[in-house]
Order: structure tokens, then C-alpha cells, then sequence
């Protein structure tokens, strides 16, 4: 858990800025409520409870006799106490192939978690997008109130026609309804985060997210540093551990295995007592085992390699999306700061300057160029996400 908020809370300064402090919170609630993922931490300890039967030697065996003899010889009573060991669990090897059992199982939860956590995190940037677009279409509707209001009057008073007042009315209900849709976009992302979070609802009202977040410098430099601490790799790399300590657990396993033991014979007038000595020689049931782990051994690390090609291709890919979508966020959001002329286009429509059908095609056309803006910012910064989640 120390290691995972030390990451969280060094992702998110470099990644959100300001923001950082609330993004960081959430993250940390999804990670202790989230279902999936106590779920996946019970399986762990489970698993982790039945590797350690890999490193335990056989059970010992115990053996009872009473055996009856005829009148005149007397009753003869027998035990017998053994204990088998063989070589690749006396040697360590067993407990080695244990311990990568609990690194696989401990990967397995990782890999669990950054898909929850990226989820989360993806949501809540879909969130501040649409809190954000929220407050700026509600402005519009605000504007739209005002227009047909003011032309309900104009159109009592003679200045206007029923044409114009429906334009207008026409206008006001396209907006309210865009502001529909938003508020049950943002009902559905809110559900979505409070799923992740156990059923626990997470208030959430932020709108600011900081668009000036950096990409890594250099993605050789960075790949470098991620690719060794994922858990995708880090799983490819510890199968091929697991098939070299099976191999070397099978080269073992054409040694002889020993028994060690204690025998105990009664009878009427005579007792022996002493140790056993017994030796398993395998002659028949090993003899395709190496081949198997030798071939077995060779797959994980195709596999490997495979995963390493794999996830590499994946990330180039995403980061210069995220290039792209920088340049694209960047050049939009300059361009609506340069060309906002919403206030101007009501003082010349209510001066007569500019027609109904002006003002409506010029403000639809901004308040579109405004939300495609905004969704361009969207999917950068989850884009980022995707590729600094990988690091968590």
C-alpha cells in the first residue's frame, strides 16, 4: 500500500498539477472499496497459502502390524515409522518454484488493479470534461432563455413574428436538451464511479483540469524505466523463472529419492528394534519430464518476448496518439480564446445589426467547435492516463 500511494502521489503531481490532491484521493478509495479487487487480494492469499504445499516434504508414513501366530509361537507386533525425501525439495528448488508461484499471483492482483484504477481514473476525466462543458452549456441555455424570452415580448409588442418567436423556441429546446443529455452522461459516469468504488458514492464537482500536462520527454527513456516495473512484463518474465525452476525441479526428480525410518518388531520372546534405509530409483515415470519442461521452457519465453513486442507496439501507438491530440487540443483551445464573440453576436442582434438566423448559426457553430474542444482535451489526458498507468 506504501508503495502504491508513493506512485499515485508522484503520477499525479507530474501528470495533473493543482489537481493532483482529489484525483489522488479517489484513486486511493477505489483502491480499498473496489470488489473486484478484495476479491482478487482473497484469491491471492489463497494461492499463496497453497504454494507453500510445493515446498513441504511427503507426508511420513506410519505402519501398524498385529499378526497372530499359531499356539505355542506367540503374537508379533510391527511399526513402522518412514519419512521419504527427495532431492529437488531437500535442495531448495521446490520452495524456489513457491515463491515464483506467490510473484505470479502477486502480478496477477497488480495487473487487476491497474485496470480498476485506469478505469477509475479514465472516468473521472470524462467527468471533469463533462462538468466542464455542463457549465458552459448552461450558460448557452441561460442565453437561449433570454432570447426567446425577449422575442415573446417583441413579438406582443409587434416588433417581431411568430416565425422569429419559433426560431427562437425551437433554438431554446435543441439547448435544453444538449444539457439533457449531459446531466444523464453525467448520472451515468457518477453510477460507473460509484460501482468501481464498492456502491460507495464519490461526490464529485470538479470542472478544471489542467490541459498544459507533459508527455514523457524521451519514450525510449521512459519505456526503459516502465517496462520493467509492469506487470504484463513482469508476468512474461516470471512464467520463464517458473519453467526454469521446473526443469531444473525435473532434472532433480531422476535422482534417486530416500527414505528414512524407524522399525519396531515384538514378539513373545524375542524384540528388534532399529532404522530403515529405503531408496526410490526412477526408472520409468520421469523419463519425458525434462523434454516436457526443456519445451515448456522454450514457449514462456517466446511468450516473453511476444509480451515485451506486444506492449511496446502498444505504447508508441498511444503516445503519438497523445502527441496528436496535444497538438490538436492546443491549436483548438487558441483558436476559441481568439474568435469568442458570443457577447458581441447578442448586442448586434438585439441593435438589429445581424439577423436570427445569423446569431444562431454563429453561436451553434461555437458552442459545437466548444465541445469538440473539449473532448480533443478529453482524450488526450486520458491517453496520458493510459500511458502513465502503466506505472502504478
Amino acid at each position: 500500500m506504501k508503495r502504491f500511494a508513493v506512485s499515485i502521489s508522484i503520477l499525479l503531481i507530474s501528470i495533473c498539477g493543482n489537481a493532483q490532491g482529489w484525483l489522488e484521493g479517489i484513486l486511493r478509495e477505489v483502491e480499498s472499496n473496489n470488489p473486484e479487487l478484495k476479491a482478487m487480494a482473497a484469491e491471492v492469499d489463497a494461492e499463496r497459502i497453497a504454494n507453500r504445499g510445493e515446498a513441504l516434504l511427503q507426508n511420513p508414513e506410519v505402519e501398524l502390524g498385529q499378526l497372530w501366530g499359531a499356539e505355542g509361537i506367540g503374537n508379533r507386533h510391527d511399526v513402522r515409522v518412514s519419512q521419504p525425501f527427495d532431492v529437488a525439495t531437500i535442495s531448495g528448488l521446490r520452495a524456489g518454484k513457491a515463491a515464483t508461484l506467490d510473484e505470479l499471483s502477486s502480478l496477477r492482483y497488480k495487473a487487476g488493479r491497474i485496470e480498476v484504477l485506469l478505469e477509475a481514473w479514465q472516468t473521472c476525466i470524462e467527468l471533469v470534461c463533462c462538468n466542464a462543458l455542463l457549465t458552459e452549456m448552461r450558460t448557452h441555455l441561460s442565453q437561449a432563455e433570454t432570447l426567446a424570452g425577449s422575442y415573446q415580448k417583441k413579438m406582443a409588442a409587434g416588433g417581431a413574428t411568430v416565425l422569429d418567436l419559433n426560431k427562437a423556441k425551437i433554438h431554446l429546446a435543441s439547448v435544453q436538451g444538449q444539457v439533457n443529455s449531459l446531466e444523464t452522461l453525467r448520472n451515468e459516469l457518477l453510477a460507473t464511479l460509484r460501482s468501481l468504488n464498492g456502491g460507495i458514492d464519490i461526490p464529485f464537482e470538479y470542472s478544471n483540469h489542467d490541459i498544459g500536462v507533459d508527455l514523457p520527454e524521451s519514450f525510449e527513456e521512459w519505456y526503459q524505466t516502465s517496462a520493467s516495473r509492469n506487470p504484463v512484463i513482469e508476468y512474461a518474465r516470471a512464467q520463464v523463472s517458473l519453467e526454469e525452476r521446473n526443469l531444473a525441479i525435473d532434472k532433480a526428480s531422476r535422482l534417486p529419492e530416500f527414505s528414512l525410518g524407524y522399525m519396531s518388531e515384538i514378539r513373545t520372546a524375542e524384540k528388534f528394534r532399529g532404522v530403515t534405509l529405503g531408496v526410490s530409483v526412477p526408472l520409468w515415470n520421469g523419463a519425458n519430464k525434462v523434454k516436457r519442461s526443456k519445451a515448456g521452457l522454450a514457449a514462456a519465453e517466446s511468450r516473453r518476448e511476444a509480451s515485451e513486442r506486444a506492449f511496446r507496439l502498444e505504447l508508441e501507438k498511444e503516445y503519438a496518439r497523445a502527441l496528436a491530440l496535444r497538438e490538436n487540443a492546443e491549436m483548438m483551445r487558441s483558436s476559441m480564446a481568439e474568435t469568442d464573440n458570443r457577447d458581441f453576436l447578442l448586442t448586434a442582434l438585439t441593435k438589429g445589426e445581424i439577423s436570427m438566423v445569423d446569431y444562431l448559426v454563429e453561436t451553434d457553430l461555437y458552442y459545437e467547435t466548444l465541445q469538440r474542444t473539449m473532448e480533443t482535451e478529453r482524450d488526450y489526458r486520458k491517453a496520458v492516463a493510459t500511458l502513465q498507468s502503466v506505472c502504478l
